[in-house]
């Protein structure tokens, strides 16, 4: 189910340019997807489902294992695409995409944590402050996609060119996760053979007030 408003809770959200993966590899990885749920289904019936709070929890626990092996499946498959765009790619593109983000914070109360701009491919993580002010990330997204990608064709000379896939994922980060989460955006680029060093990294951010309690323990 597509998350319809940015939380209270700390939410991954990752998103991609048009055209990253292939049409063909990207079907089959949803066809998998589709079919390890149909195998739950059957290795948990529902009736049995409604009967079983165990078994309820059981299957709901898969069901998470399998939309996680999902992801990190697709986040693969766009660290090591070796054609398809690299609009991004640049420290004046990455640029685009961060100052974007954080005006994005200012005029909606977000807290954001973390971002990581790879070549093709974005992490972020935030969430919202406002504890009586929905903001949709819908239309939170589709303001984004569209300013950057008017910036990135101009930055390009590309007028009218379709940047961005219109899908993203998003996951909420589960309480006791947020550290591993933040580290997974942070390390995006070290994992897709980009750098050593992600702190270093052109298209890292993240929060001042997360420096002692999570990067300096893993910087010292």
């Amino acid at each position: 189910m597509r998350t319809l408003y940015v939380p209270n809770t700390p939410i991954h959200i990752t998103y991609r340019l048009y055209g990253s993966i292939p049409n063909l590899p990207l079907q089959k990885l949803h066809s998998s997807r589709r079919l390890q749920r149909l195998r739950l289904e059957e290795q948990y019936p529902q009736v049995r489902r409604r009967a079983d709070p165990q078994l309820r929890e059981e299957y709901l626990e898969a069901c998470r294992a399998t939309e996680i092996d999902h992801y990190l499946n697709y986040d693969r498959m766009l660290d090591a695409a070796m054609t398809g765009p690299r609009y991004l790619r640049g420290s004046s593109a990455k640029r685009i995409v961060l100052d974007s983000w954080h005006h994005l914070a200012r005029q909606h109360n977000l807290r954001i944590y973390a971002i990581s701009v790879m070549d093709n491919h974005v992490h972020v993580l935030l969430e919202n402050r406002s504890a009586d002010q929905l903001v949709s990330l819908v239309e939170l997204l589709r303001n984004h996609k569209k300013y950057t990608a008017t910036q990135l064709n101009r930055l390009h000379g590309t007028r009218g060119r379709r940047v961005w896939a219109e899908k993203e994922y998003t996951r909420t980060v589960r309480r006791g996760g947020f550290e591993h989460v933040l580290w997974y955006v942070l390390n995006n680029p070290v994992k897709a053979g980009l750098t050593d060093e992600p702190l270093s990294w052109v298209g890292n951010w993240w929060a001042d007030e997360l420096y002692e309690a999570f990067i300096l323990s893993r910087v010292a």
